[in-house]
């Protein structure tokens, strides 16, 4: 017993010993981050980049570009003014390009294809004026006799009913078709029923207009903005077919 006890106060001094030949391991001392540090720099980096990207999507998300838009139905042959005009505020995925930015000026071109009030105008949809000889015409029009609403700017036939001599019923004759309505007139000297319409004709129509108004009746047909085109076509009455009796009545 007493030999085991001496082995057992021997063993621990024996395996807490240091082993002879193997170094100690030296302790490192923490040391405070420095801000030349690689790995701090390069995450301030990416935290900068991430926001500036960040925001500029979100910049470019909200961004609305100002363009025309009709403010009332425009047909075909119309000259544009700035009261056919509104400035709309859109934003484009693509295609934004043919479409009028409200920085150019559209006033005095016309209109080549029909656009719909609140439409935005695309470039392609008007031309440069090109010089013709077309005459500003009035005509009186009885109220009951033409279409209702604001007619400027709509493109319109134009009909003629003679007063026959011994007052049977008469065929209305087509005057001129598709020809424009630059402005109406309202004025004492044509009545309560009378309105005035100044057209649009081209110079080589002008005498049959003027012809037809003082032959008969006078009817307006609005034509749909759809069927509207620029140039206005004849019709078939023709200036001196009237007979003197008819146009002296």
């Amino acid at each position: 017993m007493a030999v085991a006890s001496r082995e057992l106060r021997e063993s621990p001094r024996e395996t807490s010993a240091p082993s002879r030949g193997v170094p100690a391991p030296l302790a490192r001392r923490l040391r405070p981050p420095s801000w030349l540090d690689a790995r701090l720099i390069v995450g301030v980096l990416l935290v900068v980049i991430s926001v500036a990207v960040g925001t500029k999507l979100l910049a470019s998300a909200d961004r609305y570009e100002s363009v025309w838009a009709a403010a009332r139905d425009l047909t075909p042959g119309t000259t544009v003014s700035r009261d056919d005009l509104t400035v709309a505020k859109v934003r484009f995925r693509d295609h934004g390009s043919g479409y009028l930015t409200a920085a150019a000026d559209p006033t005095g071109r016309v209109v080549a294809i029909p656009i719909h009030a609140g439409e935005l105008i695309p470039r392609a949809a008007l031309i440069e004026r090109v010089a013709s000889p077309v005459r500003l015409v009035t005509i009186s029009v009885d109220r009951l006799h033409l279409p209702r609403g604001d007619l400027h700017g709509a493109h319109v036939d134009v009909y003629v009913t003679l007063r026959p001599p011994d007052g049977a019923a008469a065929r209305p004759q087509l005057v001129i078709g598709n020809v424009a309505v630059v402005d109406t007139v309202s004025d004492a000297g044509l009545g309560a029923a009378g309105v005035g319409l100044v057209l649009q004709v081209p110079g080589d129509l002008v005498a049959d207009v003027l012809a037809a108004s003082r032959s008969g009746t006078m009817d307006v047909v609005r034509v749909p903005t759809e069927d509207a085109s620029a140039a206005p076509t004849p019709g078939e009455f023709r200036a001196g077919t009237v007979a003197p009796s008819q146009a002296a009545d």
